[in-house]
């Protein structure tokens, strides 16, 4: 029997909201709809009463993880594989060539056919829902992940080659700020910069992914259509 709150509603004994929140957005509509109502009946009528509100929030978190992780465990591994394949290429070509500038019209080239594989990730992931929808989540999973993995052999290469290319020209803004930062040393505050813009990162590879993903999601259903 389902126990009520000190007001008598069950609205106050919930868990987490941005767990719930993490649920709806990461698991298709559909499907969010019927593990939250159950996850949440079995919160309010189970778990919380037996365990208390800390330990039914853990229970919980645990369980939306757990779905979470089925339902984009593909995406976020071929972001993972395909950021950490380009972060090997980028250690190789830095190994190779530590003093040569990037390329601009190299750099955009990347960028596209990443870009068209997102899309394409999106459009077979989603080939039989054909849910417009689903192929941008998907994009902006393996965006966000394939960004994130990239970012993270980024750091790698700045302790690998930190005394070779702290002289190329895109670094020397950093090295200005770092000379009025109060660090004594490079590598601590560029590891400081770089982790510091994690986040941003991820935020960036999501939305190129989102937009990748409805790209991909508009081809898939104009070929429907015809």
């Amino acid at each position: 029997m389902t126990m009520p709150s000190v007001d008598g509603s069950f609205d106050s004994v919930r868990p987490p909201r941005w767990a719930e929140a993490a649920l709806r957005l990461l698991l298709r509509p559909d499907v969010a709809e019927t593990v939250s109502g159950d996850l949440l009946e079995e919160y309010r009528e189970v778990v919380q009463p037996l365990r208390g509100t800390w330990r039914a929030d853990v229970w919980f978190v645990r369980q939306v993880g757990g779905f979470v992780w089925q339902a984009t465990w593909l995406p976020v591994t071929v972001g993972l594989l395909l950021g950490a394949g380009l972060g090997v290429l980028n250690l190789f070509e830095t190994a190779r060539h530590p003093l040569e500038e990037d390329d601009a019209g190299a750099l955009l080239l990347w960028v596209i056919a990443v870009a068209g594989v997102w899309s394409a990730a999106a459009v077979v992931a989603t080939w039989r829902t054909r849910r417009f929808v689903e192929a941008v989540r998907v994009g902006t999973i393996v965006g966000a992940m394939t960004i994130f993995a990239f970012h993270l052999s980024s750091i790698v290469r700045v302790n690998l080659f930190l005394d070779l290319i702290r002289d190329l020209g895109d670094w020397q803004n950093l090295i200005v700020r770092f000379n009025g930062s109060g660090f004594r040393s490079l590598r601590t505050y560029a590891n400081y910069e770089y982790v510091k813009m994690t986040p941003f990162v991820i935020l960036f590879g999501a939305i190129l992914g989102s937009i990748s993903g409805a790209l991909g999601g508009a081809v898939m259903l104009v070929k429907g259509r015809a």
